[in-house]
Formats: structure tokens, sequence, C-alpha cells
């Protein structure tokens, strides 16, 4: 792929115009588009949740996307947000298995088996359903977990939780605040306001809790269950006060 229009789509990316990824990679004739640009004309697609079009893009490069983790991950995106945990599963498995190191298939693929489960999809292990089962079904986490939305919580198999937004719609005339200094949020800008806001409202928790975002989702995870879950409920309580959020994204630091 060309230098500098893989710099131009990075740039876009990162702002979250995806409109414009789709537009110039759909300019460019079908039989001149690389695997590259074909996963990220599918990625793009992801983006603006036209989850059924990013698959057939993903497929149509399937044998060169078989040892990508990004093609397994990505793919297994757009099979979660169609409800079907099934392929999600199998995609995030793949992800993991060639890339063990990726924190975010882990938590997509811990998701996506809560999401089967209750949906009673047969083809979960049953020893990981029952265990994730066994968290989920505590009365606090149900408890936390409904006052927390739109963030979601999500138990893991090692005993630890997150707490994931997808962004973009949620608090996002804060961000807007501080605009032409680069803020957009995305991922790491909600991860930069949360810094702050652990930082001097619960700063006990701040080597307990800790974060890893993304472009298009934020993460805060614990193994403490207790340091998580009061984390969420405070931290969702603060966005609720628009004075408070204001003056806590006042002192974030653009990442």
């Amino acid at each position: 792929m060309d230098k500098e229009l893989m710099e131009q789509l990075t740039l876009w990316h990162n702002k979250s115009q995806h409109g414009k990824i789709i537009n110039k990679i759909m300019e460019i004739p079908e039989t001149d588009r690389d695997y590259d640009l074909v996963c990220l004309l599918a990625r793009a697609l992801n983006n603006q949740e036209k989850y059924n079009e990013a698959i057939q893009y993903f497929l149509s490069v399937q044998e060169q996307g078989e040892h990508d983790p990004l093609w397994h991950f990505r793919i297994g995106y757009a099979y979660y947000y169609l409800d079907q945990y099934k392929e999600a599963i199998f995609a995030f498995e793949q992800a993991v298995a060639l890339d063990p190191e990726d924190s975010h298939a882990k938590m997509f693929l811990e998701m996506s088996r809560n999401a089967g489960a209750r949906a009673g999809n047969e083809t979960i292990p049953t020893v990981n359903v029952e265990k994730e089962m066994r968290i989920e079904n505590d009365p606090r986490f149900l408890e936390v977990e409904e006052k927390v939305n739109p963030f979601g919580l999500v138990a893991h198999h090692d005993g630890s939780i997150s707490m994931t937004l997808e962004v973009g719609n949620y608090k996002h005339e804060i961000f807007q605040i501080r605009a032409e200094e680069g803020f957009e949020g995305n991922g790491y800008d909600w991860g930069s306001l949360a810094a702050v806001f652990l930082a001097e409202k619960m700063p006990h928790l701040v080597d307990i809790v800790k974060f890893d975002p993304e472009g298009s989702m934020f993460a805060a995870y614990s193994d403490n269950k207790d340091a998580i879950l009061s984390f969420a409920i405070a931290f969702k309580e603060a966005c609720e006060d628009d004075l408070l959020i204001r003056d806590l994204f006042s002192r974030a630091i653009l990442d």
C-alpha cells in the first residue's frame, strides 16, 4: 500500500472519520485493493456498524487472513455485534491463539462466551459457562451492571473484571470542549479522563484499577472485584454530574 495513503487512512481512523476511509478505498478499483486495504475498508464498515458488509469483505480475503490475529479479531467483532456468538467465539479464540498477549481479543472472547451463555448457546464449553455464570449471578455484580449502564462489566475466567464502554455516543459532548487540542472522545480520551478521576477521587485504587483502552473502546480492569465495582459505580456517577466531569476533564492529558 502507498505510504501516503496509509498515513491518510490512519489519520482518518484516529479521528473517527470512518466514512472518509470507506469512500477513499471504494474509489480504488477492486482489482487494485490489496489485503491491507480490504481489511481497513472492512474495519471502517465495522466502525459504522455495517457489520454484514464488513464480514463479506473480510471473507473475501479469508485465506490471507488465516494467520493474521487482527483479521480474526475484526471479523469476530462484527459477528459479536450481530449477536452471532458461536462465530464470534471461534474468531476470538483464533485471535488469542495467534496473539496470546492481545488483551482486547481476550476481553471480547469472554464477552462473547458470556453473551452466548445467556443466549443458551450450546457450543460453549460447560465448565466455562458454569464459572462465568457463578460470577455473573452474584447479586452485587448484577446490581452494579445495571447501575453503570451504558458501561458494561465483563467477568473473566481468572477472576478479574473489566469495565468497558463502546465510545462514540455517551457523553461525547464533554470531549468537544477541548476538540481544538485534539480530543475526540475515543477510548484513549476516556482513559485520560478516567485516570484523572481515579487519581483525584479514588487515589487508594490507583495501583489496583488499570486502564487498557483502544480507539473504539474504553476499558478498565482489576483482579480485585470490590475495587473495580466500586470504581465503576463512582465513575458512572461522576459522568452524570456535568459540572464535576467537566472539571475533571479540564485536567485530562491528551494521550
